[in-house]
């Protein structure tokens, strides 16, 4: 018999905001990631979130063009 996880269910806008928010802290490791492949990687994220969580993937799509001219981005919050 296995045991349920007691563990809340994170919905779709949750789990795409949750990596989104890993891909941007590699910005600020010791030796952060090459924008470019932030920027990659938030456009994958992007366009999974374009079609199951809309409103992720705008945000995601606002911090993108804040990456891209070198503004600070903040973590991104989901519903």
């Amino acid at each position: 018999m296995t045991k349920q996880s007691i563990a809340p269910a994170l919905t779709n806008a949750q789990v795409i905001a949750n990596e989104a928010n890993r891909v941007i802290a590699t910005l600020k490791l010791p030796t952060p990631a090459d924008r470019e492949m932030v920027e990659v990687a938030l456009e994958s994220l992007k366009a999974v979130a374009d079609i199951v969580a809309p409103a992720v993937g705008k945000t995601i799509g606002i911090r993108i063009i804040a990456i891209r001219n070198n503004i600070g981005v903040n973590s991104i919050k989901a519903a």
